[in-house]
């Protein structure tokens, strides 16, 4: 009888310890609530609810920053799907944008867009169990100017990031590392005196979020007068 309970001791010891053991084991797969429960972690379905009486203003405002693909030595990413630990930091890219000391691209670069002419949407695209999205990002540059023109020649083959901010004052990315966004543009002289000259921007990516959201904004004042500088630049 003392031989059964003390084995029967043993085989307890051991269960409790394996159990108190598992969430460490587990890494970020399982967590245990105050009650010691343990609960899947990660990216999960949860219900959306709409605060009343919350702002919903449209558009975005009147700016545009872009990197191209091949110039920065590190940039925001977003986790693998199996290595996010919430729903918010799937669609959120961390880190930020590093540029090497000896590249010719030493920050990103501002372009100025026409107010209320920024505007973004994403599809659904693809097959059953193959659905992703495709991103589209458009903007105006007004005017004729030969440095515009010259632009749109550079970007129209330059795979690359666009950084933009919508009117809650998020920032927002089109355009991943290994897959970045694709630009055209287009020309328009206008014809009657009212008629209004620029270029329009139409910016595509392909991606599996509907939309990318960056964890870090950049200081878009430094950027515009040319003072941001990375830490590989020596800033």
């Amino acid at each position: 009888m003392k031989r059964k309970l003390f084995l029967f001791c043993i085989v307890a010891t051991v269960l409790a310890a394996a159990f108190c053991l598992l969430p460490e084991l587990a890494g970020n797969t399982f967590s245990t609530d105050s009650e010691g429960l343990i609960l899947a972690t990660g990216p999960a379905f949860a219900a959306l609810k709409w605060p009343v009486g919350r702002n919903n203003m449209g558009g975005f405002k009147g700016y545009l920053i872009f990197v191209p693909a091949d110039a920065p030595s590190a940039m925001p990413e977003v986790p693998a799907w199996d290595e996010a630990a919430d729903n918010e930091e799937l669609v959120t890219a961390s880190g930020t944008f590093t540029f090497p000391a000896e590249g010719t691209i030493k920050s990103p670069l501002y372009l100025y867009s026409t107010d209320a002419t920024v505007g973004y949407n994403a599809e659904a695209q693809g097959e059953a169990d193959g659905i992703s999205y495709r991103q589209t990002l458009t903007a105006f540059f007004p005017g004729n100017m030969k440095e515009a023109h010259a632009f749109a020649a550079l970007v129209k083959n330059t795979p690359g990031y666009y950084i933009f901010e919508d009117s809650d004052g998020q920032q927002m990315m089109i355009g991943q590392k290994g897959m970045p966004a694709s630009t055209s543009v287009a020309f328009a002289g206008g014809q009657a005196r009212a008629d209004r000259r620029g270029h329009t921007f139409n910016i595509t990516a392909d991606s599996n979020y509907s939309a990318i959201f960056l964890e870090t904004p950049l200081d878009v004042e430094a950027v515009k007068n040319g003072t941001w500088a990375s830490a590989g630049a020596g800033g």
